[in-house]
């Protein structure tokens, strides 16, 4: 039987599983049947992205296919969890993450394919990169140094190094594995009933705790989007328990509310809470050394919140 993908597709596909490549692998593999194998592998891909929010890139002589069906596997288990937005963020986040380490490392060629099949056109220019202004806002890294305003332009398109064009490509690569995790309905018994198995992460879980922080109605609010009231969240409750009660480092806390906020979005998209003012304010509670609301006074300061049906009567905090 004539092979319908080259060697040289295979490893395209192996490092960018959601590529035309990675279609290709899988068709000939004809997965209209369940393969115990690629699905055990998935279901523990799935597992390290959701727990860990990266998966590592490695170069490997064998296995290739097998790996690249387990791309499909984990989408579809994740697809079976009924996990709304938040799984499938932290899930696409850990796999785009990969794809930028393949990247790094890549040719400038494969960076150009990749582009392409993601609508990103990419030109080289002066040593540097091109990409259309549009492509460019469509796919901006959350952070200052992409702000627009930051960018040089040149005849409708923004010029990059390497590696931000890369950290572009990674937010793209990441709204397309999210944009495409299937419906449950779509699913066969098997995923369905397989997808039981699959530990679920506790936002908690991936948080280092600090001894004396009980704060566990906050922990909830982690992880319940609210309408209104997020500045306000942000820095009176957000950065000053994550900070100086769990313990984290700015970066790490900036990350947590961030997608914190990005969850609230699936409620009311209007925000312009920024990761400047995050950062801010995670900034401003460490150097004073701020604590979080209780829940008591958050009542009280917070009224656009719904706390009586968050967390019930008891004041936890």
């Amino acid at each position: 039987m004539i092979s319908l993908y080259t060697k040289e597709e295979l490893d395209f596909a192996y490092k960018y599983p959601f590529s035309e490549e990675a279609k290709k692998v899988v068709k000939e593999m004809d997965m209209k049947s369940i393969d115990p194998i690629p699905l055990a592998i998935g279901k523990a891909r799935l597992e390290k992205a959701l727990q860990e929010e990266r998966l590592a890139y490695e170069q490997i002589g064998y296995g290739k296919p097998e790996q690249v069906a387990s791309y499909v596997y984990a989408r579809m288990l994740l697809g079976a969890m009924k996990g709304g937005k938040l799984l499938a963020m932290r899930y696409a986040g850990a796999e785009a993450r990969r794809a930028a380490d393949a990247l790094e490392a890549d040719s400038d060629g494969n960076l150009e394919k990749l582009g392409i099949e993601l609508g990103i056109v990419i030109k080289r220019q002066d040593g540097d990169f091109t990409i259309p202004v549009a492509s460019f806002l469509r796919n901006t890294p959350d952070s200052e140094e992409f702000r627009l305003v930051n960018q040089r332009l040149d005849r409708g398109a923004v010029a990059l190094d390497r590696h931000k064009l890369v950290k572009v490509v990674e937010v793209a690569i990441r709204n397309l594995i999210e944009a495409g995790i299937p419906k449950p309905e779509q699913l066969p018994r098997t995923i369905l009933e397989k997808a039981r198995e699959v530990k679920r992460p506790v936002l908690q879980s991936v948080l280092p705790a600090k001894p004396g922080a009980t704060k566990s109605w906050i922990e909830k609010l982690l992880s319940t989007p609210i309408e209104d009231c997020r500045h306000r969240t942000v820095n009176l409750i957000l950065a000053p328990y994550l900070v100086n009660e769990k313990g984290l480092e700015v970066d790490r806390a900036v990350e947590v509310i961030s997608e914190y906020i990005t969850l609230c979005k699936t409620v009311n998209p209007q925000t312009n809470i920024s990761e400047r003012y995050i950062r801010y304010q995670c900034q401003y509670a460490k150097n004073k050394g701020l604590r979080p609301l209780s829940l008591k006074r958050a009542r009280v300061e917070l009224g656009g919140i719904d706390f009586k049906n968050m967390f019930g009567e008891d004041d936890v905090g």
